[in-house]
């Protein structure tokens, strides 16, 4: 009897525990959202997912904000690509025609 009691007891412990675990990824969903798209606002979004998302508003909150408003890292890959297109015309590799042509595509999108 005492041995079937110290194992429930045991597999209760580990239910509560993976219920914690679970809990705890699924809390910061928002937070690894944001960082696994290398969001310009990462830190930002834990913040908020760490202070209110408990409010379930935070988290909502949270959530939508690590999917909009990435633009500066589509800025900075904008402007990397035209400062490598104004190498490449700078070293000859692209004309000018070809250079105009990949700019506005770039700008365009």
């Amino acid at each position: 009897m005492f041995g079937f009691d110290l194992i429930c007891g045991m597999l209760f412990g580990l239910g509560v525990l993976l219920a914690f675990i679970l809990g705890l990824l699924i809390y910061f969903i928002p937070t690894f959202i944001a960082f696994k798209r290398e969001h310009a606002h990462k830190i930002a979004i834990l913040v908020l997912n760490l202070i209110a998302g408990g409010t379930g508003i935070g988290w909502v909150a949270a959530f939508i904000w690590a999917f909009v408003d990435n633009s500066s890292k589509e800025n900075k890959s904008i402007t990397q690509e035209l400062k490598e297109l104004a190498q490449l015309k700078e070293q000859g590799v692209l004309t000018e025609e070809e250079f105009e042509k990949e700019k506005s595509k770039l700008l365009n999108s």
